[in-house]
């Protein structure tokens, strides 16, 4: 009888264990839906990790966003593009002066070479899989070093790209943005990199305040006329043209570094007197070995190294 009477004691406590745990769960998940609704979740970005193409930190990425307009109809996505190509053409774009009103000569990459190469990736991952209402949108930032490379300081620069009529279309929103220290002070005092920028990424309706530079002209390369106003914030890129551009310019330079560099070694080559006699027979021999080297590199062809070792040859 006792026995039974215990049985049926444990069975009622398990039945109100139970049906305590479940009210618990009950009332919790109505506290979760509450403090974080699926709509809040998704904003904080946890349920949108197919949107990220790319993310080192708070405020690098490559993200997708829906079109910040329809005015101008949906974009040719998705489409495959280059990514070589796109690094080396954004790579090769110069700026001068601060604005279009600035005569100086002062000039630098609009792109460093780390964010071209980050551009080229992933912009080209990106539109091989967006939709055609959705745009790439970026954030990066570059390092300028002061003092001698004892300190630096960092800017951001951010914007969005989408592909339309056969050409990458980039909007410059924010550009040498530089961080805000004490903002970062205040609310990430311990630099563990979880305070987010809000980023301007470009608009196809408004002109950026962050990007008023003129970029030297490149074949292949303009900025976007609209409602008679020049929008230097608004790259229109025909990525075959300016590729082949970078490379016509590309094998122009190196032939010119190639000659510039021949014309110094055969000056190194020729012999010289020193203190009214020739060279000594062990500084001849080494140019001999030099010269063989350079031909056999191709850095002198066969008629100036047959004219060169006579010349060494008649030193002797």
């Amino acid at each position: 009888m006792i026995n039974v009477s215990c049985v049926w004691m444990t069975y009622n406590s398990r039945l109100v264990i139970n049906a305590c745990m479940m009210k618990f769960f009950k009332t919790a998940s109505l506290f979760a839906f509450l403090l974080f609704p699926p709509w809040s979740m998704f904003s904080l970005g946890l349920f949108a990790a197919e949107s990220i193409i790319w993310e080192a930190g708070a405020n690098e990425y490559f993200k997708y966003a829906e079109q910040d307009t329809s005015d101008f109809g949906n974009n040719d996505h998705p489409v495959e593009l280059n990514g070589d190509k796109i690094t080396a053409v954004l790579g090769s774009l110069i700026i001068r002066g601060q604005d279009q009103s600035d005569t100086s000569h002062d000039s630098r990459t609009v792109f460093t070479a780390q964010q071209a190469k980050l551009l080229g990736q992933y912009l080209a991952a990106g539109l091989s899989k967006a939709r055609p209402q959705q745009d790439v949108i970026f954030a990066m930032e570059r390092s300028v070093s002061r003092l001698y490379g004892l300190n630096s300081d960092r800017f951001f620069l951010a914007g969005r790209a989408f592909y339309k009529d056969k050409k990458l279309n980039i909007i410059i929103g924010d550009f040498d943005r530089p961080r805000d220290k004490g903002f970062e002070a205040a609310y990430d005092p311990t630099h563990i990199g979880i305070v987010r920028y809000n980023f301007n990424h470009g608009n196809r309706t408004k002109v950026s305040k962050g990007f008023k530079k003129t970029i030297i002209q490149v074949n292949g390369v303009e900025n976007r006329q609209l409602n008679e106003v020049l929008r230097y914030d608004w790259l229109v890129i025909d990525i075959k043209s300016a590729s082949e551009t970078y490379v016509k310019k590309a094998k122009i330079r190196k032939k010119e570094e190639m000659t510039k560099k021949r014309a110094e070694i055969i000056q190194i080559l020729d012999t010289k007197e020193v203190g009214g006699s020739t060279v000594k027979r062990e500084l001849l021999e080494e140019r001999f070995t030099t010269l063989k080297r350079l031909r056999d590199k191709g850095l002198i062809n066969e008629e100036e190294y047959t004219q060169k070792k006579k010349q060494l040859l008649d030193d002797l």
